[in-house]
């Protein structure tokens, strides 16, 4: 009778520790593949949320400031060889060897208007990105997208006492109020936004922009490596990464990550100490079924064989199970739990690795017992029979 049918069928034999290992085994990969699956899942979900939650670059003209003071008093400062931006920058952005972190440019040119006798600060912008960047803006009326719509701030809407789809008058042109912004509370509300090539023509600044808003993906790259590719590729720009909401994301993450893995190393040792105690307790009550083994001609390696084929079949058969239960259960559970909208579902190749780690630990676990075992001499193991 070959060994691994010896094992096969002692497993049959002795039910409740089978089944006691079984349950074991498929709950700690169920949960440490959860737990994997939530926190990826999370993280994944967290990273892409912060990304697009506003710019985190902002590039602007540099500039050459001179501070002036005289007798201790200060008389401001004189601000001088300022280089401009243009839409050819843009382009450049969008070339840097990172672009395919780059998700949104958001152009903007920043001048004066006269509206009705009303001085505003106006914002030419692109209005796809920027609709685009600033997802969390509210806006009661439409969303503007014509070359003559604007769109107005609430304090800039109360300052000229205008209201969505009313007209107003820029450089002697007729536009229509798509909309108007909730408030912010930053200096948005203040003011009034129109299209980037209308502002260009009405400003007599063609292809000419104030500053450029970038929002980045980096869950996967420093935004630091961003930031100088940027500088490098526009020399005549100041490039300033918005380093804080960066750093606030990569420390939810890291928490995210620390505290998966602690519960899942606590999960495996657990596991792996039920697995030594039950099969120690097997080995022990098996003592004469073992020294009839002996008795009968198997060597100290087959007894050995024996126990690890033993353990190691329940490990296949657990882990698949603690595999599947896992693809069922991470779904619905990143999904209440952790409020992510769209779940990780598992690769083969994590599926493989599962299983491949639940046979690894109860291996290791396995080792000591049946090396035990295997040192039982004949004739103390034929007492107990």
């Amino acid at each position: 009778m070959r060994i691994s049918h010896i094992a096969l069928r002692n497993v049959r034999r002795h039910l409740s520790r089978s089944a006691l290992l079984l349950l074991v085994i498929a709950a700690t990969v169920a949960v440490v593949c959860v737990l994997y699956l939530v926190t990826r899942s999370a993280e994944r979900d967290l990273a892409n949320k912060v990304d697009a939650y506003g710019a985190n670059i902002v590039v602007v003209p540099l500039t050459k400031d001179l501070p002036l003071t005289y007798g201790g008093v200060s008389l401001g400062g004189l601000t001088y060889d300022v280089a401009s931006l243009h839409m050819t920058d843009l382009e450049k952005i969008r070339g840097i060897p990172d672009s395919r972190n780059v998700n949104n440019v958001a152009p903007k040119l920043i001048g004066p208007l006269d509206v009705g006798g009303v001085q505003l600060l106006g914002a030419g912008v692109d209005w796809k990105q920027e609709l685009a960047l600033k997802k969390w803006w509210q806006i009661t009326g439409s969303r503007p997208q014509g070359d003559h719509e604007v769109l107005l701030g609430s304090r800039a809407a109360a300052k000229l006492g205008l209201l969505p789809e009313a007209a107003v008058s820029l450089g002697g042109e007729a536009f229509r109020v798509a909309g108007v912004l909730s408030p912010t509370g930053t200096q948005e509300d203040d003011l009034l936004f129109l299209d980037l090539a209308t502002a260009q023509r009405l400003w007599a600044r063609p292809g000419e922009i104030s500053l450029v808003e970038v929002s980045a993906f980096c869950s996967t790259c420093p935004i630091e490596q961003i930031n100088a590719e940027i500088s490098a590729a526009i020399p005549t720009a100041r490039v300033s990464a918005l380093l804080k909401a960066v750093e606030s994301r990569r420390l939810l993450i890291d928490q995210f990550r620390v505290f998966s893995a602690v519960l899942s190393g606590l999960m495996v040792l657990v596991g792996c100490l039920i697995v030594l105690s039950s099969t120690l307790a097997s080995v022990r009550d098996r003592r004469g079924e073992i020294g009839i083994f002996r008795a009968v001609g198997y060597r100290r390696r087959h007894i050995f064989t024996i126990i690890l084929v033993e353990n190691l079949a329940l490990a296949g058969v657990g882990g698949l199970a603690g595999v599947l239960l896992a693809t069922l259960a991470a779904g619905p559970l990143a999904r209440t739990v952790a409020g992510v909208s769209h779940a990780l579902l598992p690769g083969p190749g994590t599926l493989v690795l599962a299983l491949a780690a639940s046979v690894g630990v109860v291996l290791v676990a396995s080792i000591y017992p049946a090396w035990q075992a295997s040192r039982l001499s004949p004739s103390l193991a034929m007492r107990q029979v």
